[in-house]
């Protein structure tokens, strides 16, 4: 009897090994890899939160059509944030210790996602692409922590050479948000005009939240600035280029990827302003049906398809965090693991976005920025339109 039990037990063993090793990597198991993310969908940013949310199951939705990766189905497990970081942090908690996730991304807004960044480096868990340009994502230097869009300070300095070099202005101002977002955009500016050893002419700061711009926008046109950046949001944007056109004053203004939204356009223009000439930079084309990428235009008839409305940027960066995270664990194969899977996202060099024409990724064992360049975009009949090709500023 005790013979036999032993070769019984044995057989039961060498049945579960294989199945043991399948489940040594959290989150993978011989036919599915599970995703979490947390988004804000009930939030004050719930808007942008639902278009992420249908951009990374959109994107795993044609993953798994196609046959998966290696074999392996994606599972997104999307858990609502509320823009609280507090939430945020206890939703993670499930997505890590009950769902057991592979990987995060995606995760919605700077400081919710930032809340979370320490508690999933911690497990040594791979986080990408978060919904935020935040420097924290990448600085100090985290193995399991990737950005994956050009930051704010880059894009300053950007927008500040587009213009010296197209435009030849010399009298560059500054309207900005008085908080890390705002000035990390004013030290974009003035690092950009050090390099051609030109100062700002004037800068403007305004509080969070805030409704009015008259004294701000009076006070930069009477420096005489060819040009206002604006480290400013969405309703901010709006109205300062409405107090711009309200005392008829020209000027070009440029805002950032905040400001880079249909959203903008349209307040804008219930407001009773035309939004034709503002400037924004950004990093991929906006997901219009008639956008002069072939590519954007199948894109938008699929998600039309399969959700009856437009896409819209988070949409478009959702969708395109799963692009990269298919990519790099095609690259490892069938021997996925988490370190694996950051050794190759640590190979990208120069990726190029083969669906929104973005700019390229790319990811190094010293640094997980991802990208470091704009492109620049005008409003043009109620549109965003692209007018330049790539704008690097350390070139």
């Amino acid at each position: 009897m005790k013979k036999a039990g032993f070769w019984t037990f044995l057989g039961l063993l060498l049945v579960l090994i294989p199945s043991l090793a399948w489940s040594a990597e959290e989150g993978l198991t011989d036919k599915e890899i599970v995703i979490g993310s947390h988004q804000d969908l009930s939030g004050p940013i719930a808007g942008w939160g639902i278009q992420t949310k249908m951009g990374l199951e959109m994107k795993a939705r044609e993953i798994n059509e196609a046959g998966g990766i290696h074999g392996r189905k994606i599972r997104m497990v999307i858990e609502d944030n509320a823009y609280d970081p507090k939430k945020a942090i206890m939703v993670t908690n499930k997505l890590i210790n009950q769902d057991r996730v592979f990987a995060f991304i995606g995760n919605m807004g700077s400081p919710t996602a930032l809340a979370t960044k320490p508690l999933i480096s911690g497990k040594k868990i791979p986080q990408m692409f978060p919904l935020t340009a935040a420097s924290g994502f990448y600085e100090p230097y985290d193995r399991y922590s990737f950005l994956g869009f050009s930051p704010y300070y880059d894009q300053a300095r950007c927008v500040v050479k587009y213009f010296v070099k197209e435009k030849k202005y010399t009298k560059i101002g500054c309207l900005y948000q008085d908080d890390e977002f705002g000035t990390i955009a004013l030290k974009g500016v003035k690092d950009q005009l050090a390099t051609y050893k030109m100062e700002l002419t004037d800068a403007e700061s305004y509080k969070r939240g805030a409704t009015e711009f008259s004294s701000q926008i009076a006070k930069l046109r009477k420096a005489g600035v060819q040009l206002v950046v604006l480290g400013t949001v969405i309703r901010e944007t709006v109205g300062a280029w409405r107090e711009g056109k309200k005392i008829d004053w020209n000027v070009d203004m440029c805002g950032l990827t905040p400001a880079y939204t249909q959203y903008a356009v349209d307040l804008i223009q219930k407001a009773g302003s035309n939004p034709d000439g503002l400037y924004t930079s950004g990093q991929t084309e906006y997901p219009y049906e008639d956008s002069p990428l072939q590519s954007v235009k199948d894109w938008y008839k699929r998600h039309m398809a399969l959700y009856g409305k437009p896409g819209d940027l988070p949409t478009t960066a959702g969708y395109a965090g799963v692009h990269y995270f298919a990519m790099a664990a095609q690259k490892v194969g069938r021997d996925l693991t988490r370190e694996k899977f950051i050794d190759a996202l640590e190979t990208f060099r120069d990726v190029p976005d083969d669906v929104f024409g973005g700019v390229p990724i790319t990811f190094t064992n010293q640094s997980h920025q991802g990208a470091y360049d704009v492109y620049m975009f005008q409003v043009k009949e109620g549109k965003w339109r692209r007018i330049s090709g790539l704008v690097e500023y350390r070139k």
